[in-house]
C-alpha cells in the first residue's frame, strides 16, 4: 500500500503527515511509500508507480479552488479504481457532493474537529485501507518489486508488458489500468510461467491470448488489443498457448 497526502497548507500537511506516520507505527500498519505534496500533478503523475492498494488523503480546496479535490479524485479513479479515497477539508457542507462525482470516498473528515476526534477518523481510515490490502488482495497476483517500483496486479487482469522507447522504461497494460515503470523484459519473463516473450518489445500473459494470427504475426488479447509476434518466437508461443 502507498499513502498519498494532497494538502496545500504546509502546516496542515505537516500535522497530518506526522499523525499518519505515528498511527501507522502504533498500529503496526505497513506501507510501501508515503507521498505528501501540495501539487495535484505530483499525485497524478505518481499513479503509474502505484501499488494495487493505495490510500489517498485529499484536501478539497487547492490553490483557492474550492472543489479541486473532487477533480483530482476523478482522475485518480481512472487509473486506480480500487484505491481508498478520503477527503480532509474545512468545507464539510460539500460532503454530499462526493455522491454526485461517483468517487466512492470512504470518509469526509472535517478539519475543524477536535484533535482526538480528528485523529480517530484518520486512524479508522488507515485501518480500513490496511484491512483492504490484506483482505482484497487476490492470491493469484503478479508482484513486482525493484528499487524504483513496487506494485501488484491480479493475473486475471494482466494483458501484456511492452517497451516504451525510453531505455528500461516499460508499460504494463491490464484490463483496469495502464502503468509505466522501470525494469527489464527478460527479467519479467522469468517471474511466472504464464508470461511469455512474443517479440523483443512484448511480454504477454499467455492466459489472456484469445487468438494467434500466424499470417499477420500477432496475438489478439482478451480486450481486443494486439501484440507483435516475431517469426523466431512463434513456434514456442503456439506450444505454450496450447498447454
Amino acid at each position: 500500500m502507498n499513502i498519498y497526502l494532497l494538502e496545500d497548507d504546509i502546516i496542515q500537511q505537516q500535522r497530518l503527515s506526522g499523525m499518519i506516520k505515528d498511527i501507522c507505527e502504533i498500529e503496526g500498519i505497513t506501507y510501501l511509500n508515503f507521498h505528501a505534496t501540495s501539487r495535484p500533478v505530483d499525485v497524478l503523475s505518481s499513479l503509474k508507480n502505484a501499488s494495487l492498494h493505495n490510500l489517498y488523503f485529499l484536501d478539497l480546496e487547492i490553490d483557492d479552488e474550492e472543489q479541486k479535490g473532487f477533480a483530482v479524485a476523478k482522475e485518480i479513479r481512472k487509473s486506480d479504481p480500487l484505491g481508498t479515497i478520503v477527503f480532509v477539508t474545512t468545507h464539510s457542507e460539500l460532503a454530499m457532493k462526493t455522491f454526485e462525482y461517483h468517487i466512492g470516498a470512504v470518509d469526509f473528515i472535517d478539519k475543524s474537529l477536535g484533535h482526538e476526534a480528528f485523529r480517530q477518523r484518520v486512524q479508522d481510515c488507515l485501518l480500513l485501507a490496511s484491512w483492504r490490502t490484506g483482505a482484497a488482495l487476490p492470491t493469484d497476483t503478479f508482484r513486482y518489486e525493484s528499487g524504483q517500483s513496487n506494485f501488484q496486479v491480479p493475473f486475471r487482469e494482466l494483458l501484456y508488458i511492452e517497451t516504451t522507447g525510453t531505455p528500461h522504461k516499460l508499460r504494463l497494460v491490464s484490463t483496469t489500468r495502464v502503468m509505466e515503470f522501470y525494469g527489464d523484459l527478460k527479467e519479467l519473463e522469468s517471474l511466472d510461467h504464464r508470461l511469455i516473450r512474443t517479440h523483443r518489445a512484448y511480454v504477454v500473459n499467455v492466459k489472456a491470448i484469445q487468438e494467434i494470427d500466424r499470417k499477420e504475426k500477432k496475438v489478439i488479447l482478451a480486450d481486443g488489443s494486439e501484440c507483435l509476434v516475431s517469426r523466431r518466437l512463434l513456434k514456442t508461443l503456439l506450444e505454450k498457448w496450447k498447454e
